[in-house]
């Protein structure tokens, strides 16, 4: 994966003056509460396309970024179940995907032709533990979810964060961005732009979990993670969702020391 547009940064905007008091009175009414449910998560990372024979080495990038998701995700209050090799399948995914409050993946992904459609649609492959890996679509999703809520979206993949990408909305997300001083829900998803490296998304990853971790808000989480030092200068991120949240599970959720 390789070759990539220029990286681009995100800068913030000021909203209607009835979209910051509603911020604010939500801001205000909440507190750092526990989570009080168990809020289902995945993570899924297709490391055999990353390893002989699929190819001629051993690549370590997908195996450590399952980790570093598995605990970002646990941290947030999310009950997280990580998934790889032959239990990674396109199956297991739309199973899972119906309770799913967070979904991470690591794989090959791509704007794939669906026959059946006659058209294009964003999607990942799957693992499977070999090398003939079936696409999961974005189509396929937003099927098996049917408009159901979803909190945080890492898709850890080429193009699903490409301007037409069809991947946001199957997990219930506008492609649309409040800002540092607005607010539209508990969600955020999270793609990369074109193709990438592994050891790039790496970096970034280690980043953005860990400003999660230590109570950033997604925003400012996907800000410190594009300042690191990339491999690849053409590296290059988007999201979509709300600025301010903090990443944490439920259905509700603000973050008052996120900004």
């Amino acid at each position: 994966m390789d070759g990539r547009t220029r990286r681009r940064r995100w800068r913030s905007w000021v909203p209607p003056l009835l979209g910051i008091a509603t911020v604010l009175v939500t801001v205000a009414a909440a507190g750092p509460h526990p989570v009080a449910a168990a809020y289902q998560g995945t993570a899924d990372s297709n490391e055999s396309a990353f390893e002989p024979p699929c190819i001629g080495w051993d690549d370590p990038h997908p195996e450590r970024m399952l980790t570093l998701a598995t605990a970002g995700m646990k941290a947030l209050g999310y009950d997280v179940k990580a998934y790889k090799g032959a239990a990674f399948t396109r199956a297991h995914v739309l199973s899972r995907t119906i309770g799913d409050w967070a979904y991470y993946v690591h794989s090959h992904g791509d704007y794939y032709w669906h026959a059946g459609d006659q058209r294009r649609y964003s999607g990942f492959r799957e693992d499977s533990g070999d090398c003939d890996q079936s696409i999961v679509y974005s189509k396929d999703i937003k099927d098996k979810r049917n408009g159901r809520q979803t909190n945080l979206v890492v898709i850890s993949t080429c193009s699903n964060g490409d301007p037409n990408t069809t991947m946001p909305g199957a997990f219930g997300i506008a492609k649309s961005k409040a800002g540092e001083l607005d607010w539209n829900g508990p969600k955020f998803f999270l793609g990369y732009v074109g193709e990438t490296y592994d050891n790039d998304e790496e970096t970034f990853e280690v980043t953005f979990w860990d400003a999660l971790k230590r109570g950033k808000g997604v925003g400012p989480a996907f800000e410190l993670a594009m300042l690191e030092d990339f491999t690849h200068s053409s590296f290059d991120a988007d999201w979509w969702g709300s600025y301010i949240w903090s990443g944490r599970a439920g259905p509700v959720g603000t973050c008052p020391s996120c900004v």
